[in-house]
């Protein structure tokens, strides 16, 4: 789903309209869709406040509160100021039938506080897109009611008082956002999102058409997973190769290899150090393990450059890095891969320490190249500082692959994934409990798993950014983020996909 500004999404109507989709038409579509997903949420509800404001936010608030009334409904409309300044939104608000109960807060505001507290549900219609700077009084004190009580509270487009201008404090807190259209950036980036709740899209009549950024839906994300056929065998799912692993960090490749193995591939081998062979074959169970020489720096040994050569085409994907070091024998075996992998490579943490001297390696490989790093791995990719990656995470990203040919998907609280076409997408899933060392490995495997299984590169890292996000969101919810270590992530990886697939139904 696309994520407008609010001026692409004035463009948009501007250009529907000339088209011949009136404005109107467009608020009663989104005033319709809004009372259809309101209904369908609460069936059982019975008394409906609307706050409108007096823009076409307020003509969105209107058309839903004369559906819900035609649907049985007890409605109250409260006109937070004295009068609509829309032209649209008076003519809409004058065809309001009369036994729709009229207040407006400015005349009597014991009245409207009345009413709100009565409330099973309240929908937010003040404020739409392009708010900026602090809400009116008679607006703050109406919102800061609603929020205390226990009605469900929908908002229309997005909560009143919120803007990514500035810190997401006293705004309207959904349950539920109606987005017209698409998203807007307060659905997506965190901690705006936090007071959106559930985000559903209301379409109003014509495509949304844009920058090109994306964000995904559970649903979305339903489709892009890798199809599980029912007479499939382990190798439908491909063989995927986790290559890492040293002596002093053998832990790494090894939550890598285990969210490949969380993540549906057939087969996951794990090439690591023999010096680390014991520690692994004592934590998992279900991988391959090929042991490799070790070098004096107990890492991955130069010598295995003939040796792994030689066994690249049984892989469906390689992830290389995790734990590998950054020594002489780990440098080695990447250009190695970089020159003889034909299927798609995923380097993650130390790979990308170790391609980050070496950029126009990336450009000519023979396969796909995937990279996932985080702030400081980005800056050292790019020649530059974390503080500067911060500033800019999408241009940043996406100028890279452009660059080098390379999927990049950049770590962080919004993780952006950028293609060298152009394609961008902020994964809204995951919070802090994902902050922990291990956290990246786990993602690095599950992308792994999702390459294997036949996802295109750009695919698999929106999927895997996804569904380490949502597994990381359940983990929290169960054990707190201060208990969430990876494991605990890992553990609520099927209450991830479950959620996911179940979204296609």
């Amino acid at each position: 789903m696309l994520i407008l500004t609010p001026e692409e999404i004035r463009q948009a109507e501007a250009a529907a309209n000339a088209a011949g989709l009136s404005y109107e038409t467009m608020m009663v579509n989104a005033g319709n869709g809004c009372a259809k997903a309101i209904l369908a949420a609460c069936p059982g509800l019975r008394r409906f406040v609307l706050l409108c404001g007096k823009g076409k936010n307020g003509g969105d608030g209107f058309v839903i509160a004369a559906r819900l009334r035609e649907a049985g409904k007890d409605v109250v409309v409260v006109r937070v100021f004295d009068a609509p300044s829309d032209a649209l939104s008076e003519t809409v608000y004058a065809r309001l039938s009369q036994d729709v109960k009229r207040l407006c807060y400015e005349k009597e505001p014991a009245a409207c506080m009345e009413a709100l507290s009565a409330a099973d549900a309240v929908v937010d219609a003040i404020f739409g897109i392009g708010f900026k700077g602090t809400l009116p009084a008679a607006a703050a004190e109406l919102i800061a009611a609603a929020n205390a009580l226990s009605a469900k509270r929908f908002a229309v487009d997005i909560p009143s008082g919120l803007s990514v201008s500035s810190p997401p404090a006293d705004c309207f807190q959904a349950h539920r956002t109606l987005s017209m259209l698409c998203f807007k950036e307060e659905h997506i980036r965190k901690p705006w999102k936090y007071a959106c709740g559930r985000v559903s899209v209301i379409p109003i009549g014509f495509e949304a058409t844009g920058s090109g950024r994306v964000s995904f839906t559970a649903r979305e994300i339903a489709a892009m997973l890798p199809e599980r056929p029912f007479d499939a065998n382990k190798g439908t799912f491909g063989n995927t190769l986790v290559l890492g692993g040293s002596r002093a960090m053998p832990g790494a490749a090894l939550i890598a290899a285990d969210g490949a193995l969380h993540a549906g591939a057939g087969l996951v081998t794990l090439g690591i150090p023999d010096v680390c062979l014991s520690a692994a074959t004592a934590q998992l169970r279900e991988c391959v393990f090929l042991p490799l020489a070790s070098d004096g720096n107990e890492q991955l040994s130069e010598t295995n450059k003939e040796t792994l050569s030689g066994l690249l085409p049984r892989f469906s994907a390689v992830v290389f890095g995790n734990g590998a070091g950054t020594g002489d024998g780990p440098r080695a075996l990447l250009k190695t891969l970089l020159k003889d992998v034909r299927r798609p490579l995923l380097l993650d943490a130390d790979g990308i320490n170790l391609a980050a001297g070496h950029i126009d390696e990336l450009k000519t490989a023979n396969a796909p190249v995937l990279l996932t790093p985080h702030p400081g791995e980005m800056a050292r990719l790019t020649g530059t500082d974390i503080r500067s990656v911060l500033s800019a995470p999408e241009q940043t990203a996406s100028a890279f692959a452009k660059e080098t040919g390379a999927y990049v998907l950049l770590k962080g609280a919004n993780s952006v994934i950028a293609a060298p076409d152009g394609r961008l997408c902020l994964n809204a899933a995951g919070g802090t409990a994902l902050s922990r060392g291990g956290s990246g490995d786990l993602l690095a495997g599950i992308a792994g798993a999702f390459l294997s299984q036949g996802a295109a590169p750009f695919e698999a890292l929106v999927s895997a950014a996804f569904v380490h996000g949502l597994a990381g969101e359940k983990a929290e919810r169960r054990c707190t983020a201060y208990a969430a270590t990876v494991e605990e992530t890992v553990r609520s990886l099927g209450a991830a996909f479950k959620s996911i697939t179940e979204s296609k139904c």
